[in-house]
């Protein structure tokens, strides 16, 4: 296979609330556990520094790093679809994983919308082998750019198994909300939702802690002023790899109103902690995620599952330990095909 480059998203970056870090860092362990040795170039693509920052560490970095390792008898892996934006200049192997295909004006506007969209089908027409996380995320990867199938492989990835029940935290009368605020992942819905289950008998001292950032807080912290439950709503940002478990752990469910995924790792990572998750009917999530997450109809419906779960314990252990149990079987098989795809492929060898 000659050596291997990984070019990824650093573990620190903000963006790793979207999952991008995560994936990245739990292709390395794989890797690790498979006695393979790579090297990594990390972009810095954030805004949070500054358009300086970004430029230095989101591309000159970067580009330097990739132009002394580019020998053909290397193989490059891309762990998201902006870290590939060097494909057309690499001279070795390409392998690019796609992970969400995003839609206009569904993240940061137009602009963001533009790169995205000219990086990443630079970088797929580039590749040799493309990866998709999910069977519908295949299918828009297919739809959108006129991919040849045969060219891409869906390798679901399974959850760390950093989630998990955690027997010193105990669950409070807390709804969680994980996910970057961007239209797509619908948060309004979800304090929407919130307002309407604190109207239940004795849901009054239940809260809302919302995890995540991005363009949208401004405008929800105005929406929880409006309904008249600041006082109750709670948003959080930058939380550790161990502190977002201890969220999952505290939480007695997850409510995920999010539109569009291109798997949804919120679902599985809740339910291998224990929590229970609900989402809405109609979103395009894969629906090998949301097995066992309950469907709701509408803002409405969510609320009033949400209570039945509450007010039976019965159910609610239930609901917990299946979900679980599903989520934790999520995946088998990952690591041995992704590297399989690494050391087999010989149709795409240099």
């Amino acid at each position: 296979m000659g050596k291997l480059t990984i070019l990824r998203r650093p573990s620190t970056d903000s963006m790793n609330q979207t999952g991008l870090g995560k994936y990245a860092d739990s292709v390395e362990k794989c890797l690790e556990n498979e006695g393979m040795e790579f090297d990594s170039i990390s972009f810095g693509i954030s805004l949070n520094e500054g358009l300086l920052n970004l430029f230095v560490n989101g591309f000159v970095r970067p580009l330097m790093s990739v132009l002394r390792n580019n020998r053909r008898d290397r193989t490059f892996h891309a762990t998201d679809e902006l870290c590939g934006i060097f494909f057309p200049l690499i001279r070795g192997r390409k392998i690019l994983t796609v992970h969400h295909v995003i839609r206009n004006g569904e993240y940061r506007g137009i602009l963001y919308y533009a790169l995205w969209n000219l990086v990443t089908a630079m970088a797929i027409k580039s590749a040799d082998r493309v990866i998709a996380i999910s069977v519908p995320t295949k299918k828009e990867i297919i739809d959108k750019f006129g991919v040849d199938p045969d060219k891409v492989i869906c390798v679901t990835n399974r959850i760390d198994d950093e989630y998990r029940i955690l027997g010193s935290v105990e669950k409070e009368k807390m709804i969680g909300c994980l996910g970057m605020l961007i239209p797509r992942k619908n948060t309004a819905s979800v304090i929407n939702a919130f307002k309407l289950l604190s109207e239940h008998e004795y849901m009054s001292d239940y809260r809302l802690e919302i995890c995540g950032k991005g363009p949208e807080k401004e405008k929800l912290l105005r929406i929880t002023a409006d309904l008249g439950i600041s006082d109750r709503v709670r948003f959080v940002s930058d939380l550790s790899n161990e502190e977002i478990v201890r969220f999952y752990n505290r939480s007695a469910l997850i409510f995920n109103a999010s539109l569009h995924e291109g798997i949804g790792l919120v679902t599985l990572e809740a339910q291998r902690c224990g929590t229970p998750v609900l989402h809405l009917k109609g979103a395009e999530i894969p629906e090998d995620v949301t097995r066992f997450s309950i469907p709701c109809a509408d803002e409405s419906d969510m609320a009033d599952k949400a209570y039945g779960l509450l007010t039976d314990a019965e159910r609610y252990m239930e609901l917990a330990a299946s979900s679980k149990k599903y989520a934790d079987s999520f995946g088998e098989g990952y690591c041995k095909r992704f590297v399989g795809i690494l050391k087999t492929d010989d149709r795409f060898m240099p």
